[in-house]
């Protein structure tokens, strides 16, 4: 039976797991049934020209493209970041990284600001893509929901359009490596690189003084996901630019610290991938902030699966 491997290989060798596996029927199913209760016009963003065919996860990201480009809408424009502009490889494909937290249902602010961006990419680059589940637990949440809202997150990377022939897709605690390599970058990474986070600012305040050190580390854990990999790019809005110059900080230093002689490096340093156009679709309620999956109020956002009535 085929079946989508979530694949937990990492490719600097820290440790084997054990992959999720779902079969290629469910995920048809679950496709099918997350682009049956969204509206016609979020289907008709959201379907691909032909269902992809379930491959096992396990792709090198060097195939050729074998079918129509899923979406029909126009390429966004991305560029990576020029701060510092490095020079990238051009005897490959760059790969790319990129993932979105489980913490509620995924929005429309999702699709155009991330999702979007990766089908339509997933054949330039070697992509992975994963449900970052690590990161939401950062934040105060219900523990029986987290396992559902994360497999529902994977159905809807396959249901918008990734195909697992080409991308490979995964949850983020499923890799221990992931935890393991933090732990290593945290003894490395200075204090008040993490004080200056102005992200950890902002959510410390809306958390007072129940604000957990997962939070003030959330940076760190985001550089050990990019550097884990050994990504070129990762496809962020303005608001992540800043964790992306930490992680390249946390190369760098890692680098000189204890392989200052090695070519090529130990980590590679990694560059922002910004989206020009529609890289941030503000909240229904408050014009001023971004449209998030946790805020309290279903009003101020539209979810990838409201119907027309809900909308």
């Amino acid at each position: 039976m085929a079946s989508i491997g979530f694949v937990s290989a990492s490719p600097v060798g820290l440790l084997a797991q054990r992959p999720m596996l779902i079969s290629a029927s469910t995920s048809r199913v679950l496709a099918s049934t997350i682009l049956s209760r969204s509206t016609p016009r979020c289907r008709s963003r959201l379907m691909c020209s032909a269902t992809p065919e379930i491959g096992t996860g396990t792709g090198t990201g060097t195939e050729t493209q074998t079918q129509t480009q899923p979406l029909t809408a126009t390429h966004p424009q991305t560029e990576p970041t020029n701060e510092p502009q490095l020079k990238l490889p051009t005897d490959r494909k760059l790969r790319v990284l990129s993932g979105v937290q489980p913490t509620g249902l995924l929005h429309v602010g999702n699709y155009f600001g991330a999702i979007k961006q990766w089908v339509e990419n997933q054949y330039k680059y070697d992509s992975y893509f994963f449900v970052v589940d690590l990161h939401a637990i950062t934040m105060p949440y219900e523990h029986k929901k987290l396992a559902n809202v994360t497999f529902n997150t994977a159905a809807l990377y396959l249901a918008a359009g990734l195909d697992p022939k080409h991308s490979k897709v995964f949850v983020q605690s499923h890799v221990r490596a992931h935890a393991e390599l933090t732990w290593l970058l945290n003894c490395i990474t200075p204090m008040n690189w993490l004080e200056r986070m102005i992200q950890f600012k902002e959510k410390a305040k809306k958390q007072g003084e129940n604000v957990g050190v997962g939070l003030f580390d959330y940076p760190v854990l985001m550089a050990a996901d990019v550097l884990l990999y050994q990504a070129d790019l990762v496809p962020v809005g303005e608001d992540q630019k800043q964790h992306i110059e930490l992680a390249r900080d946390i190369a760098r230093r890692f680098n000189d610290q204890f392989a200052p002689k090695a070519r090529p490096p130990v980590f590679r340093e990694p560059q922002a991938l910004l989206q020009k156009q529609g890289a941030r679709v503000m909240s229904l309620e408050d014009g001023r902030s971004k449209m998030s999956k946790s805020a309290e109020s279903d009003l101020s956002r539209i979810n990838i699966t409201d119907d027309a009535a809900t909308i």
